[in-house]
């Protein structure tokens, strides 16, 4: 019935019919741009955003930036709360095979471990795990994995190694772990 419903609302291009950025404009702000005349560092506002406003130079807006849509534009399970401006940080899911990253403004550094978010990010971790990917809380240089029963923060200097996602003893119930596989296990 939820893809049902999903589908149509969903229109030709993939984006929630209804939906609009309208005055959100948080992409602009916790993405890095190095494409820009001026490359734009992450958390940090695109010297072409009029924050709550739109780009100033729409009529020339990189292609890359046009072609950037956050996760409420494409899910319509998200309710309005889910809106970046409203829940403080973007939700980007760029291909299966990436995991889904919760850019968030470092301004609202917190924001999603508010609810309904972080009961709504750790649902989508569940089902990320089970279709191989991973959630990733990404505040300023600090990261985190977003696992079903909590968050395990990730070490410094580990942000791009491999790591591995396991349960404890399923059956028992165990609690979700994750092992970067850059680290010696201890002995």
């Amino acid at each position: 019935m939820a893809n049902e419903t999903a589908s149509r609302v969903i229109g030709p291009d993939g984006l929630v019919i209804g939906r609009a950025c309208g005055s959100c404009t948080l992409c602009c702000k916790v993405f890095d741009v190095p494409w820009l005349d001026a490359p734009k560092p992450a958390g940090k506002w695109c010297h072409h955003c009029k924050p709550g406003q739109g780009c100033s130079i729409w009529q020339n807006v990189p292609q890359k930036c046009m072609d950037f849509y956050c996760l409420w534009r494409k899910e319509a399970q998200l309710g309005d709360e889910w809106r970046p401006d409203k829940a403080g940080f973007v939700i980007g899911h760029e291909a299966p095979h990436l995991p889904f990253s919760v850019k968030v403004d470092p301004g609202r550094p917190d924001a999603w471990r508010k609810e309904p978010y972080l009961t709504g990010l750790r649902n989508a971790a569940a089902s990320a795990i089970a279709s191989q990917t991973v959630m990733v809380v990404i505040v300023g240089a600090r990261q985190w994995i977003v696992l079903p029963d909590g968050d395990i923060p990730v070490p410094a200097g580990l942000e791009n190694t491999d790591f591995q996602i396991y349960r404890e003893t399923p059956l028992l119930g165990g609690g979700w772990k994750v092992r970067f596989l850059a680290q010696q296990p201890n002995a």
